[in-house]
């Protein structure tokens, strides 16, 4: 049984648990569990899961979730939300199923870090996606772990944001997604515009759409 310190059961505020593929950013096409926690802390105009934004009190219990990710047939995990980082309990879920030989993805907003992540990070693919309502601000703990950047094309985001200083290594290391917002036409077709402008200046981007909503699976 799985106890915090005072002996006391750990439970997880979490809003779905299911299984699909991955459908975004550099490991799409992955046979996934996503477990989606339940509070962000941002408000983004464009947000797919607006039902996770809200905080609510934990509601299942770490084993009975272990429980059920046995359940299913993928071996790798993505946690998702809202914004896993808010949640404290995300150093033991994530130790929890590293232990169990499941390889994991963290998909973050990267404006929060956790301390004790620290001695976890290397084993866990980080998908850190910069948001304009937090002024493209990655916490320096997230970047410095971050397997990728993935960031959404709307209507805001401009050449200038994808070429902060802090992001520079991740071009040039190939390990930067164009995610059109929605997949609607006009944001993949600046997607595209980007990626050229990208190109020219010696920087490697990858457009990458949401595949599922193409194949309509969750």
């Amino acid at each position: 049984m799985l106890r915090g310190k005072a002996g006391t059961k750990i439970y997880l505020s979490l809003r779905d648990i299911y299984e699909s593929i991955q459908g975004e950013g550099l490991l799409v096409g992955t046979l996934s569990v996503f477990l989606r926690f339940q509070g962000c802390n941002l408000r983004c105009s464009w947000c797919d899961q607006p039902e996770a934004l809200e905080f609510a009190d934990p509601n299942m219990e770490l084993t009975k979730v272990l429980r059920i990710i046995r359940n299913f047939k993928a071996k790798h995990v993505v946690i998702t939300g809202g914004e896993p980082f808010c949640h404290k309990e995300l150093i033991t879920l994530s130790k929890s199923l590293l232990e169990t030989g499941y390889s994991l993805q963290i998909e973050t907003n990267g404006t929060i870090w956790l301390e004790g992540m620290e001695d976890l990070a290397s084993r866990i693919h980080i998908t850190c996606s910069p948001k304009a309502t937090a002024s493209f601000f990655v916490n320096p703990s997230v970047l410095k772990y971050a397997s990728e950047l993935k960031f959404v094309v709307d209507g805001t985001l401009e050449e200038e944001n994808l070429l902060r200083s802090e992001f520079i290594h991740f071009l040039l290391t190939g390990r930067v997604v164009l995610q059109p917002e929605g997949n609607k036409p006009n944001f993949l077709k600046k997607a595209f515009e980007l990626q050229k402008k990208l190109s020219e200046a010696g920087y490697r981007v990858r457009v990458i759409p949401q595949i599922h909503k193409f194949l309509g699976i969750p």
